[in-house]
């Protein structure tokens, strides 16, 4: 029988490659289809809805810019910079994390690639939809080199997420 990281890694496989074959509809237009922000650690679960009305619809627009900026680059379409991330709430979820983060006024977003099994709150299917997402990794300000609210990581000028969350099961 398979463990649980192994249903995961076989999970974000298939999440990768619908990205692949169906990069160009996950999008409309300038937005995510099913866009939401949610949160990529546990402990941004009491953040992220404050930063979601914060950023609102706004940052879509320079979210699909940078979404764009990584594709062309080929780190997005490079197995090496994804890799599954467990739910914090419940660990029998995960989604499908990007190792770099986007950064949007202050606030570091990790991309996600997520399967909505059963619903979808952006419209009336009940199918497996399969989709960008942000989660809220944290914040900065011009007070420290740390990432807020618990100021014990530092993110480097490449915005890569440190390793101590990356290599994470």
């Amino acid at each position: 029988m398979a463990s649980q990281w192994e249903e995961f890694l076989k999970e974000g496989e298939e999440l990768f490659q619908y990205m692949l074959h169906h990069y160009d509809d996950m999008f409309d237009g300038d937005c995510v289809k099913h866009f939401d922000i949610w949160y990529a650690t546990w402990w941004m679960q009491t953040h992220y809805r404050d930063v979601k009305k914060l950023c609102g619809n706004d940052i879509q627009a320079e979210l699909v810019r940078w979404i764009h900026l990584e594709a062309e680059s080929n780190r997005l379409f490079d197995p090496n910079y994804w890799k599954p991330f467990r739910d914090g709430d419940t660990l029998i979820y995960m989604s499908l994390g990007y190792k770099k983060l986007f950064v949007y006024k202050g606030y570091y977003f990790q991309l996600q690639i997520e399967a909505t099994h059963s619903y979808c709150i952006h419209c009336d299917r009940n199918d497996n939809l399969i989709h960008f997402d942000l989660g809220l990794y944290g914040w900065k300000d011009e007070h420290s080199d740390k990432v807020l609210p618990y100021n014990d990581v530092v993110v480097l000028s490449d915005h890569m997420m440190p390793e101590r969350d990356w290599n994470r099961k």
